[in-house]
C-alpha cells in the first residue's frame, strides 16, 4: 500500500473518531511513509506552571496513531482492540505541536504489534516512545 493510500484510509478513520478531532489529529504523505502530527491546544497542557503537554494526550496521540496506520494497512476490514500500552516518557514535551512515526513491527493473524515515537522539534530527540498491542478481530 502507498502512503497516498494509508493516507485516504488514515483520514476517514481519523474523521470517525473524537479522540482524533481532540487530538488535532492528522497525517500526512512523507516519501514512502507517513508522519502523524498533533496540533497542540491549551486542552493538552498538564502542568500549567512550565507549559508541558499532558502525558496522557501525549500517550493517546502516539496510540491513536499506531491504531490509524494498522488500520490502514489491513485495508480498514478488521475490527481492531487495544490490548495493552506502554509509553516511555523521555523528556519534557512542550506546548509545542507534535509528530509521530509508526513501525508495524508484527502484523499476525490475531495480534499486532506496533511501535510509534513522537517528537517535537527534531526527531533524533524524541518526546516520548510507545509499544502496543492490539487484537486483530473479525472481518467487519
Amino acid at each position: 500500500m502507498s502512503g497516498r493510500a494509508d493516507i485516504a484510509m488514515i483520514e476517514e478513520y481519523a474523521a470517525r473518531s473524537p479522540i482524533s478531532k481532540w487530538l488535532g489529529f492528522s497525517a500526512q504523505e512523507n516519501g514512502a511513509d507517513v508522519l502523524f502530527h498533533l496540533a497542540v491546544d491549551e486542552r493538552h497542557i498538564g502542568n500549567a506552571l512550565i507549559r508541558a503537554l499532558h502525558g496522557g494526550a501525549i500517550a493517546a496521540f502516539l496510540e491513536f496513531s499506531a491504531e490509524a496506520m494498522l488500520h490502514a494497512r489491513l485495508h480498514g476490514e478488521r475490527r481492531l482492540s487495544s490490548i495493552n500500552a506502554d509509553i516511555d516518557y523521555l523528556t519534557s514535551a512542550r506546548a509545542q505541536n507534535m509528530t509521530a512515526r509508526v513501525r508495524l513491527v508484527r502484523v499476525g493473524r490475531r495480534i499486532a504489534f506496533v511501535e510509534a515515537v513522537g517528537w517535537q522539534k527534531d526527531e533524533a530527540s524524541p518526546v516520548a516512545a510507545g509499544r502496543f498491542r492490539f487484537r486483530i478481530g473479525e472481518e467487519k
